[in-house]
């Protein structure tokens, strides 16, 4: 058995032990063999993917590190996107790529890296307890109220922190806004954000999207 594979036999043991039953109380749901939770919520999938990287470069110490992330899909925000990008992918050029997947650790006030370095394998129950603690205290309160376009626009007008912030997710808050019927909004983040005449000039097609809708 290949480390990888003995890792994760044993942090699948140990969901089934200690993290599946709290995620199901708040409607998440994982496959027998799967490290991924997902739910669906007010229209909306949710997802925490639990994946190992081997051999983690930030620690040479460590045999595996387990660096959770989470991803939310919510179909009026994505169709509006991919209407307005098209084929321009370069438009989603980011850390992002437009997408709302990233690290739960970015979900804490605090600065967490949220990554939990294994160092034998029956480490790993004491490090799910802890997954378990922080998604409970941080990660789930987030998810709660990100589910929607209106959610969406909520956090970016209060500045929240617990996303990551770039030209890529800037395109995103924008077809929100128009799902939301804000073509105001959405003229407002592009003159804020992506207002000077070279950036303007490249994200041109979103500008007459938004004329139009």
């Amino acid at each position: 058995m290949t480390m990888k594979a003995e890792i994760k036999r044993s942090l699948i043991a140990s969901l089934e032990a200690c993290l599946d039953p709290y995620m199901l109380e708040n409607g998440f749901l994982r496959g027998k063999a799967s490290l991924i939770y997902v739910r669906n919520i007010r229209g909306s999938t949710q997802k925490i993917d639990l994946s190992i990287q081997i051999y983690p470069k930030d620690n040479l110490n460590a045999s595996a590190a387990i660096y959770p992330q989470m991803e939310v899909l919510v179909p009026e925000v994505d169709m509006v996107l991919d209407a307005m990008i098209g084929d321009n992918l370069g438009l989603l050029e980011g850390v992002t790529g437009g997408t709302s997947k990233q690290p739960i650790g970015v979900t804490s006030e605090k600065a967490h890296a949220g990554r939990w370095f294994v160092y034998q394998s029956d480490s790993v129950q004491g490090l799910v307890d802890e997954i378990k603690v922080f998604i409970k205290h941080w990660t789930m309160p987030f998810l709660d109220g990100y589910a929607t376009p209106e959610n969406i626009l909520a956090t970016d007008q209060r500045n929240d922190g617990r996303l990551l912030r770039d030209r890529a997710q800037m395109m995103r808050v924008v077809a929100a806004a128009l799902a939301c019927d804000r073509r105001d909004y959405a003229q407002e983040l592009m003159e804020k954000w992506l207002g000077t005449l070279g950036v303007r000039r490249r994200y041109e097609q979103v500008y007459k999207y938004i004329q139009k809708h």
